[in-house]
Parts: C-alpha cells; sequence; structure tokens
C-alpha cells in the first residue's frame, strides 16, 4: 500500500507541471481538472469522469484529491504521461 499524502502531493504535482497540458482537461478542455484516468494516462474534469465511467473497459477513473491512489497506480501514470 502507498501513502495516501505521498501520493496525492505526486498527483497535484503531475497536474501543475508546466507545458504538459495537465492544467486542463484532456476532453473539453475545461480548466483545473480534478479526476483522472489512470489506464489512458490523462486528467479530466468531473463532467467528463462521467463519460469515463460507462467506459470500464477503456478507461478507469479516480478523483486526485478525494481517492486513495497505489503507488503503482501513480507511477504507472506518471511513466505514461513521461512517455507522450
Amino acid at each position: 500500500m502507498g501513502d495516501r499524502e505521498r501520493n496525492k502531493k505526486r498527483l497535484l504535482e503531475l497536474l501543475r507541471a508546466p507545458d504538459t497540458g495537465n492544467a486542463h482537461c484532456a476532453d473539453c478542455g475545461a480548466a483545473d481538472p480534478d479526476w483522472a484516468s489512470y489506464k489512458l494516462g490523462i486528467f479530466i474534469c468531473l463532467n467528463c469522469c462521467g463519460v469515463h465511467r460507462n467506459f470500464p473497459d477503456i478507461s478507469r477513473v479516480k478523483s486526485v484529491r478525494l481517492d486513495f491512489w497505489d503507488d503503482s497506480i501513480v507511477e504507472g501514470l506518471k511513466g505514461t504521461m513521461d512517455s507522450s
């Protein structure tokens, strides 16, 4: 199991990283997304997360601030974004 606060901090750093495009929803462009699809490696807004939840075979979503993120999921999300 990962440390909740450490992983939350890592996710927020990914969101705020300059020149990544993470400051906007990957689907609709809304500012300050609070959700992430850890299967796709993107940050999305609340509205778009509802759409993603309807397709669990394609996209799995979690709240950046409210949900628990295991170390392996954070590393996978970070790795996906690093390779983009």
